[in-house]
């Protein structure tokens, strides 16, 4: 290929790009000003759009809903996932539904709904397994497994006394020279799926939660079930 055929090529591809970009900032645009923005703001929503649409189709285009629009909106979200409604989740271990299982705080973080539960085998989404708290074995997993063994771990909030040769194996003779035969050590999770007696301290991991076979969580989902709070407080 010709070097003046390789910046024709890329000269067709930028237009395209730019034509692209700019059907959907008019899309934008437009619905925009339906949606009873101001002529400017409007103008801004298009421009945000050349970057980034989403900000405004699920963003500030949510709070100029009527109810009725946001409840079509919220049904036909929700049956795309085969769910009821946008705060339920299927359960990763037998597929029934658990029932208002996420919500949204005041700062916009998702979190789980403490104790919920799947109905059908018991499963919990706040168990440690989903927790920004819980650090996954890594020793002998592979490589090619970035997060590690699930099924176990520690808990990097609660501590507990423990021998160093327990905790720290490849430290213990060093540390046992200095004078240390226990240390307090991040708590051993036997079992991940079942949270500690004592925790409070539960916070959601969004990675987590979707790598342990939850999916659709990500800032649509947000988005809508902010959506979903709104519509239910003007019913």
């Amino acid at each position: 290929m010709s070097v003046g055929t390789f910046n024709l090529v890329l000269i067709t591809l930028g237009l395209g790009l730019l034509i692209w970009r700019g059907l959907i900032a008019t899309r934008v645009g437009l619905d925009a000003h339906r949606r009873g923005f101001t002529p400017f703001e409007s103008v801004g929503w298009a421009l945000v759009a050349v970057l980034n649409a989403d900000r405004y189709w699920w963003g500030a285009r949510l709070d100029r809903l009527s109810s009725a629009e946001a409840r079509d909106l919220l049904q036909i979200k929700a049956q795309e996932h085969r769910l009821q409604s946008v705060v339920n989740v299927r359960c990763p271990l037998c597929d029934h539904e658990i029932n208002n299982a996420l919500a949204v705080a005041a700062n916009g973080e998702l979190y789980v709904r403490r104790q919920a539960t799947c109905p059908h085998c018991d499963f919990r989404l706040d168990a440690c397994r989903h927790c920004e708290h819980f650090l996954p074995v890594t020793s002998g997993v592979s490589l090619f497994d970035r997060y590690g063994d699930f099924s176990q771990g520690r808990c990097a909030f609660y501590r507990a006394t423990e021998s160093v040769r327990t905790a720290y194996p490849h430290h213990a003779r060093r540390l046992e020279a200095m004078g240390y035969e226990t240390l307090p050590t991040p708590k051993l999770i036997v079992d991940s799926y079942i949270p500690l007696d004592e925790c409070t301290a539960f916070s959601l991991k969004r990675e987590y939660l979707h790598e342990n076979g939850v999916p659709w969580i990500n800032r649509q989902r947000i988005a809508l079930i902010r959506l979903y709070k709104r519509n239910s407080r003007s019913c």
